[in-house]
């Protein structure tokens, strides 16, 4: 978990954005806000590399789309076993899910927060939670959609490896 302190007592009706743009700038995470409407993050994956998470809000609904990009392509030919994999991960989450939307190439966490009648000092909060988990996901998977790329064979066991829950103490 990220622990950094970020005093929220200071933003009583802040919009959403505003307030990841404040905790993105404590973290040291590089931020871009294209408008009001539309926020991009990059964060530190374990590997070395980095993660985009990509934030619109759609105020019909009071929700946030949320996406945790892997840098990661996945070319066409291994599309049909990225989907059936993609399948097998989501199936061992508690939150979010994994996807592939529009035929795109690389493989993204995703969530929806709907935040109608959450004030907006909760709403960040839950925002920095998902980016955590978001982020340890990524991390947990990163080696399976490695292969995914690579078109592995041994991809089957990776997997297995990644989603194995561990029970009791040692």
């Amino acid at each position: 978990m990220l622990n950094v302190p970020f005093d929220l007592q200071n933003h009583e009706d802040s919009d959403v954005l505003d307030l990841i743009e404040d905790l993105a700038e404590n973290r040291q995470w590089k931020c871009a806000r294209e408008d009001d409407t539309f926020l991009t993050l990059t964060v530190p994956a374990q590997n070395g590399g980095t993660y985009d998470i990509c934030m619109e809000w759609q105020d019909e609904f009071a929700s946030v789309l949320f996406a945790c990009s892997l840098p990661i392509e996945i070319n066409d030919s291994n599309y049909e076993t990225a989907a059936r994999t993609l399948e097998q991960i989501n199936q061992n989450l508690w939150l979010g899910h994994f996807d592939m939307s529009n035929k795109s190439k690389y493989p993204s966490f995703r969530y929806t927060f709907l935040f109608r009648l959450i004030p907006s000092q909760i709403a960040v909060e839950m925002v920095a939670d998902v980016i955590d988990v978001a982020v340890a996901e990524c991390n947990r998977f990163y080696s399976t959609f490695e292969m995914l790329k690579a078109g592995d064979v041994r991809l089957q066991e990776n997997l297995s490896a990644a989603v194995f829950e561990t029970v009791g103490e040692a």
